[in-house]
Order: C-alpha cells, then sequence, then structure tokens
C-alpha cells in the first residue's frame, strides 16, 4: 500500500516537480511520523540505574568529614587567633618592615584623692597579705612584660594565669641558684577573659644571647637565653634542680595545641638594685 510520502517521490523520480502544496503534506507527514515513534519510545519501560552500595556508603561519609573538618579548622582558628596574631604581627613588622615591634601603650589613670579612713582595730591573727607590686618579667625582644605570681601550686596554676604568668612552687627564686621554673600562655580559649593569653606566643623568636629581666621587690635579676627547644610533654626533667642558677620558661606548642612544650632556658649574668 502506498502512503502518500511514496505517491509523491514518485512523481519527483518521473520528472514531475513536486509543488508547494505537495512540500508542505511531507513535512506534515514526517511531523506525525516522528510523534509516534516518540510515543512509542516513551511506552517502552525504562530500566532504572543499579545502585551502588559502596557509593551510598562514601558519599554521607565524605560529606561528613568534610563538615566536620571545616568546624574543627574553625574552632582551631578561635582558639589560637590571639597567638596567630601574635606571628603574624612579629613577621609583619621584622620580616617586612625591618624594625622593632612597637611597645605596648600602657594606658595610666589618674583619681582624686581620698580621704584617709580612720584607723580600725585589726585582730593580731589575721595574716599579712603578700604584695605582688614590682614582681613582673621582662623580654625586651618580643615586647613581654608581664607580672609574676610567685609560688603556686599545680592545682591552681590555671587559674593563676589569668593573672600573669606563673612560677611553680618547689622551684627557685631569683637569687638563690638553681631552676627558676616560670610557665604562660602561647594561646588560650577566646572566651577566658585575660590581658596575659597569648604573653608567651613569641617564645619561638628567642636565640641564644637574648636578655631576659626579672623584678622582684626592689631588685633586678639579668638572664642570657642558652638554649630553646620543643620538647614532649612526658619530659619533666626541666623542673629538676640545677648547678647554676637558671630561668626556665615553658608554654605549650604549637599555639592553638597542647601537642608538645616550648622549653626556653637563660643562665643568671647579673642582679642589680
Amino acid at each position: 500500500m502506498k502512503t502518500t510520502e511514496d505517491s509523491l517521490n514518485n512523481n519527483f523520480n518521473n520528472g514531475q516537480k513536486p509543488d508547494e502544496g505537495s512540500t508542505i503534506k511531507i513535512q506534515r507527514f514526517r511531523g506525525d511520523e516522528l510523534k509516534k515513534i516518540r510515543k512509542k519510545i516513551k511506552k517502552i519501560p525504562q530500566t532504572p540505574p543499579k545502585k551502588s552500595l559502596w557509593k551510598d556508603l562514601i558519599d554521607p561519609i565524605l560529606k561528613f568529614t568534610a563538615v566536620a573538618g571545616f568546624c574543627g579548622f574553625a574552632v582551631f582558628i578561635a582558639i589560637s587567633w590571639p597567638g596567630l596574631a601574635s606571628q603574624l604581627k612579629w613577621l609583619y613588622y621584622t620580616e617586612y618592615l625591618n624594625e622593632k615591634m612597637p611597645e605596648k601603650k600602657t594606658q595610666t589613670t589618674s583619681y582624686l584623692p581620698t580621704p584617709t579612713p580612720p584607723p580600725l582595730n585589726i585582730p593580731s591573727y589575721i595574716p599579712e597579705i603578700k604584695s605582688e607590686e614590682g614582681n613582673y618579667l621582662k623580654i625586651p625582644k618580643i615586647d613581654v612584660n608581664v607580672p609574676i605570681i610567685w609560688d603556686v601550686e599545680e592545682e591552681q596554676i590555671l587559674e593563676k594565669l589569668k593573672d600573669g604568668v606563673v612560677h611553680y612552687r618547689g622551684t627557685s627564686h631569683p637569687g638563690e641558684g638553681g631552676n627558676i621554673f616560670i610557665a604562660g600562655h602561647s594561646s588560650n580559649y577566646f572566651w577566658i577573659k585575660s590581658d596575659y593569653n597569648n604573653i608567651f606566643a613569641l617564645l619561638d623568636k628567642l636565640v641564644n644571647g637574648d636578655r631576659i629581666e626579672i623584678k622582684k621587690g626592689s631588685k633586678s635579676y639579668f638572664y642570657d637565653v642558652v638554649d630553646n627547644k620543643v620538647v614532649s610533654p612526658k619530659e619533666v626533667e626541666y623542673l629538676n634542680q640545677t648547678n647554676k642558677e637558671t630561668l626556665t620558661l615553658m608554654t605549650c606548642w604549637p599555639p592553638g595545641t597542647s601537642l608538645n612544650r616550648r622549653i626556653v632556658q637563660a643562665q643568671f649574668v647579673y642582679s642589680s638594685n
């Protein structure tokens, strides 16, 4: 049975030129045939792709790992930012500008004089409060000028570090010989308010010969750095006494972690009133 398209093609083969209407009929016919073919294709049942158990397992794991890694990195930056900021500031001034870091400005406030209260009858059994005035550690090279809290018990160290650097009870005092052991923060949790959260963040910049001063009462003691290293937290021998008077400074390292300890040791040079 001849179709419309066959008859039109025969006319063309016999030398008869199809008119415009015939051409339109051919186009319509072909369009109708295409529609029929598409409908048949749609009716053919599609086989769903096979599910991969490996892909179903690995995709959630990768997504969780990515999110957890980003959150962990954000927390690390938040915790260690004070220490990192100190390192960046040091690099900016010493490496880029090639000049000394500016000293921190100390704000001074003047107060109106207060009237002298009448004398009180204080019982003689009340213990005398030890004044910490005049006690500080000074490291000019890294702009450290910080109060020292003396004779701190181990269980009180974290609390006292909010007020400065701490001297371990049982180690020597300046002028006594032996080992003077002092610890400070290189970084701390951002929600803990303290002016000394990153006071030791630049201990790694100290080299042999750098000068450290301890002011205790009316006397100053000067020490020169002889060693600077990173050790394991298990290496506690740096608390031991030494033959020569030695100042040992310790902080957690790298800043923002407690993986290791940075130890700086300096030997006594001289003292002055």
